[in-house]
């Protein structure tokens, strides 16, 4: 008889590109989208998380840790997750956050 690992649904990193500081992680089985800012460097991550028809947008302070969120994407649809480094809610020149794609 074989044994069979349990099905695992999946997480999805990204993190600004170029700076590298912070990073977001869709969680498709919770449902939730953590967003992490470790340097107190005066910038604040940014992420961006869309489906089809939504599109929700987080900012996390310079150096305050990590904040959970539960965007309401559609179940079972294509979503992209982008972060970069901001400062009052502008992208940081030459911060091209890293383009992830994955299904909510």
């Amino acid at each position: 008889m074989l044994a069979t690992a349990p099905a695992h649904a999946a997480s999805y990193t990204a993190h600004p590109h170029h700076m590298n500081k912070g990073s977001a992680v869709y969680d498709s089985a919770k449902k939730t989208l953590k967003v992490c800012d470790m340097a107190a460097d005066g910038l604040s991550v940014m992420a961006t998380i869309e489906d089809d028809h939504n599109v929700f947008g987080y900012n996390m302070n310079s150096g305050k840790g990590c904040k959970t969120y539960k965007p309401k994407l559609q179940k079972g649809k294509r979503f992209t997750l982008q972060v970069f480094n901001g400062k009052k809610g502008q992208a940081v020149s030459g911060s091209h956050g890293t383009l992830v794609y994955g299904i909510a």
